[in-house]
């Protein structure tokens, strides 16, 4: 899916978004640098795989929320976590590194990565690439929830930080 036939997806479906489009960034800070609005919460996001190399998830948290992937593997429950390879990164999602997005799990055809978002996220608009690192969408999270599950991923919501917070498991 390329970048327009998202925007199109998401006119035909009525779900509303805005972009501000922008020189490419790699990092929140360089977005904040690049003057990408505040019109709504700043997310990071993680392309992570497990030990195996079975299991692949995309990690959405705000850009404040420290992620302990130790205690992430417990709730999610995974094998141990660690960051996937780009090259791993171009053949599930279809995005090069600086573009990963809880919007490219749209390109998982397969339907085998899990998309997990941080539970202080629930119910907010956040920020997310449009499936390239030159523009920034900002979308409500509960459309953007509605369209990746049915699209046919498992999406959980879980506490991402140290297990020295109240440890919860997924939720859906």
């Amino acid at each position: 899916m390329t970048e327009q036939e998202l925007y199109d997806l998401l006119s035909e479906k009525g779900i509303p978004f805005e972009t501000f489009h922008h020189e490419a960034v790699f990092t929140v800070a360089e977005g904040d640098a690049a003057g990408v609005p505040d019109l709504g919460s700043h997310t990071k996001n993680l392309f992570l795989r497990d030990d195996k190399k079975r299991n692949f998830y995309v990690v959405t948290a705000d850009e404040n929320q420290q992620i302990d992937l130790k205690a992430l593997a417990k709730r999610i429950p995974s094998r141990r976590l660690s960051f996937a390879r780009e090259e791993m990164l171009e053949e599930k999602l279809g995005l090069t590194a600086g573009a990963v997005t809880p919007l490219g799990i749209l390109n998982d055809e397969s339907r085998e990565v899990t998309m997990v978002f941080d539970e202080g996220l629930r119910g907010k608009r956040i920020d997310a690439h449009p499936l390239v690192n030159t523009a920034t969408m900002y979308i409500e999270m509960d459309d953007l929830v509605s369209l990746l599950r049915e699209h046919g991923n498992p999406v959980v919501f879980c506490e991402l930080g140290p297990d020295d917070v109240a440890d919860a498991g997924p939720r859906g």
